[in-house]
């Protein structure tokens, strides 16, 4: 006779060769699973939902497009690699050089660059009938009110000097014992003013001057209030082009109110005349403040003296003269024009 086949007894000897539909029948009594691919009961699955609870446990793999979303309440940045906070960005990028400071312009911040002047420049607001901060010379209004008669040229140091303090003792032996009564003397400070005199006047001679060797007497011009008549470099320019300012006698600084500032690429540099040849000056304190002719206003020029200073003829001018040559010269958007100078001393 016969014998049945013999079916598995096992669940080890089920080969799976296939994915099953357990038809909502359950498994049961699971271990804990150890592995990736290993089933897991109910019970372990709520207890471990698995996932990351902090920021520290997510791995950054890729850049993110954060679909307009925001990134809030981050820390003010320590170093470059930071992202910065909307302020920080915006005084970064508005901010760049030492000095700035930052205003709210008719829709947006703007920034005005620090103007140090004669080291007494002040903030007011420009004549135009709207709110825009512009920096102004304690010179200019000076020199409005006392009709062009006076000058500043620093104002003046109080030296407030330290007290000093003496000791007395004073003995008294009457009673049999030792008394010392110490009294202390402080004297009334004064206050002294350092102060720098100094005398401006109009200039013994203005001339423009073209490289191409062509020189336009322009005194009467330098003279006179009237705006925009100086033509401190020619247009378009090159190098050797500049402006003369004369004096009758030697003197320590030149005053030169820019009408209109230049923009364009060229390097001023100061000479003086030697008897034989222009010689590069020295500055002393402010030292040029006219920028290369490419700041308006009213700008010094300081000048130490030249010790062999000396005169010569300039479109029949016999002065004391000092220039300003472009000694390098790329390209002008606007020429630079001036509007009157003064020469002054130091007594």
């Amino acid at each position: 006779m016969g014998f049945a086949p013999k079916g598995i007894s096992k669940l080890s000897e089920l080969a799976i060769d296939v994915s099953k539909d357990w038809a909502a029948k359950r498994i049961r009594n699971l271990l804990n699973p150890t592995a990736n691919q290993d089933a897991a009961t109910k019970r372990y699955h709520d207890d471990n939902p698995g996932g990351i609870s902090k920021l520290s446990e997510l791995e950054i793999d890729v850049s993110k497009n954060w679909a307009a979303k925001l990134i809030k309440n981050i820390g003010a940045a320590v170093d470059d690699a930071d992202a910065l906070q909307k302020v920080q960005a915006i005084l970064q990028a508005a901010l760049t050089t030492e000095g700035d400071m930052l205003y709210r312009g008719a829709s947006e911040a703007e920034r005005i660059a620090g103007e140090y002047g004669m080291g007494m420049n002040f903030l007011h607001m420009s004549n135009t009938g709207q709110l825009l901060p512009e920096w102004t010379d304690i010179q200019g209004d000076i020199i409005y009110l006392t009709g062009a008669v006076n000058r500043i040229i620093k104002l003046a140091t109080l030296a407030v000097p330290v007290p000093e303090i003496s000791l007395v003792v004073a003995e008294d032996h009457s009673g049999g014992g030792h008394v010392i009564e110490r009294d202390l003397t402080v004297p009334t400070p004064t206050i002294g003013a350092a102060t720098a005199l100094a005398s401006s006047a109009a200039v013994g001679g203005y001339v423009a001057h073209d490289d191409d060797g062509v020189d336009t007497d322009e005194t009467t011009e330098a003279n006179n209030p009237t705006a925009n008549d100086m033509h401190l470099l020619p247009d378009p320019g090159a190098v050797g082009d500049g402006s003369y300012f004369g004096g009758v006698t030697p003197y320590d600084y030149l005053v030169l109110n820019v009408g209109t500032a230049g923009a364009g690429v060229w390097t001023i540099t100061w000479k003086y005349w030697d008897g034989d040849t222009w010689e590069a000056l020295s500055f002393k304190g402010i030292k040029d403040q006219t920028n290369h002719f490419r700041t308006a206003g009213q700008r010094w020029v300081h000048i130490v003296r030249p010790g062999d200073w000396a005169l010569k003829t300039i479109e029949t001018l016999e002065r004391y003269w000092i220039k300003g040559e472009a000694t390098a010269y790329t390209s002008m958007a606007t020429q630079p024009l001036g509007t009157q100078a003064w020469l002054g001393r130091y007594t």
